[in-house]
């Protein structure tokens, strides 16, 4: 009970705040959502949050594709101006005639008002880097791409707990109800034979007693309860205030796991978004050491520019003059002191680095799929134990049960079997749980999550 208790806790302690009464009393209710397991995967893969900002990046790194490809169209920029010249500065001349005498002039440059508009147009003609530029961006897509197929994943994965988190509290509490049914009849049946002399009063508290801890639990189960769905609504991208009916039992979901056969052959690390993406980032790398060594070539430019520029005293008189460049631009550098030949080997050192943590990637994996592939086998094994420990104790319990009606067991000895009936329900419930939990991290493991 325990163990269950502590993963609800730590599962739902941040959503403590959102329910309190103010959100509950502040937002309108909506429809009913009522969701089988498969369809909260799906639902969440769709609208989690999570899944909707992974879109996003994708989004983001098409439109980067393009501002890499603008770079190599024409660009095409405008300039202009308008000038009233307040104060022409005075510049001063000495000339010197034949005779040897000098004269001082004083002379103004410019006029009082002058104005231009320009334009030029660059085309990028020859550039390496910027080839190198526009792959690495497409490239940028397909890791966004991937990274929202890991993102979908873990959001099953996360989905996929708290649903059987859920599950497992509404088991507990149909359990409980139960349990606190049967115990308030024989506090029932009990308190009659007392009162015909039948029974001692110890039996009567010790039944009041067994009642008391009965509603206890439910009480607990229900807070569990609404815990574990505030999780899943979450993880599902839903408002807390969603009302959400969980449309499928542990005991439908676990019936496909046992027969499921677990083949320790079947791992193939192609199927897995981290080696792929591990394999996404060796090839960024290594454009981006190729970018390195294209600094190395020459870049080459076109350009032309046109300008008109008017000047006059007089706005209503003015002088006209235009100009236009047409060129070329080469640029390539020639001693770079070392610089140049150190950062392409720093980036040849992290392809290195890129490379070896791939074949990291690929080992972890392979290590991750033998350990699910084992945990799997090891719950299947509790499970079976479990569910033959909980067989015995309800047989135990039901015998007691009716040898204490009977006069013919005590209600010590009651108490304490039904107490050893309740534990190995709990720790059934729990096996399931983890039967289901590793068959989750086996098929994510397996790449088929």
């Amino acid at each position: 009970m325990h163990r269950v208790n502590e993963r609800l806790k730590s599962l739902g302690l941040s959503f403590l705040m959102l329910l309190g009464i103010s959100n509950a009393g502040r937002a309108q209710q909506s429809d009913t959502l009522v969701v089988s397991f498969n369809e909260a995967l799906q639902y969440a893969t769709e609208n989690a949050y999570q899944s909707k900002s992974a879109g996003y990046d994708i989004a983001a790194a098409q439109k980067q594709v393009w501002e890499y490809l603008s770079v190599g169209f024409p660009q095409v920029n405008m300039a202009g101006g308008l000038n009233d010249n307040l104060s022409i500065q005075e510049n001063y001349i000495t000339m010197e005639d034949e005779q040897g005498n000098k004269q001082v002039i004083k002379i103004k440059f410019g006029s009082q008002y002058s104005w231009n508009v320009g334009g030029t147009i660059d085309q990028l003609l020859l550039d390496g880097s910027y080839f190198l530029g526009v792959k690495a961006s497409r490239i940028f897509v397909e890791m966004a791409r991937h990274k929202k197929q890991k993102t979908e994943i873990d959001v099953r994965e996360n989905v996929a707990k708290a649903y059987l988190v859920a599950l497992v509290a509404k088991k507990n509490l149909t359990i409980f109800k139960q349990n606190l049914k049967v115990n308030e009849q024989t506090l029932k049946e009990t308190e009659a034979l007392y009162k015909n002399g039948f029974r001692e009063e110890l039996d009567v508290d010790q039944i009041r007693l067994m009642v008391n801890n009965s509603k206890n639990m439910v009480l607990e189960a229900e807070r569990q309860l609404m815990v574990a769905k505030a999780v899943l609504k979450f993880s599902m991208g839903l408002k807390i205030e969603t009302p959400l009916v969980l449309n499928d039992e542990l005991d439908n979901l676990i019936v496909p796991v046992l027969s499921e056969k677990v083949d320790m052959n079947a791992f193939d690390v192609n199927n897995m978004v981290d080696y792929t993406i591990s394999e996404t980032q060796e090839e960024i790398q290594r454009l981006k050491m190729k970018n390195e060594q294209a600094q190395y070539y020459p870049k080459l430019n076109a350009f032309y520019s046109y300008t008109h520029y008017e000047f006059g005293d007089k706005l209503s008189q003015m002088n006209t003059s235009a100009g236009q460049v047409l060129g070329l631009k080469l640029s390539m550098p020639i001693f770079t002191t070392g610089r140049r030949h150190a950062i392409v080997s720093k980036e040849k050192m992290n392809l290195l680095k890129v490379q070896n943590e791939k074949m990291m990637m690929e080992e972890n994996l392979k290590r991750e799929f033998l350990v699910a592939s084992t945990n799997l086998l090891n719950a299947r094994e509790k499970y079976s134990n479990d569910k033959y420990a909980v067989d015995i104790a309800e047989r135990v319990y039901d015998k007691t049960r009716i040898k204490f009606k009977n006069g013919l067991s005590s209600s010590t000895e009651l108490s304490q079997n039904e107490g050893q009936f309740i534990k190995s329900q709990i720790s059934f419930i729990q096996s399931t749980l983890n039967v289901l939990d590793n068959f989750i991290q086996y098929r994510k493991a397996l790449g088929s999550l």
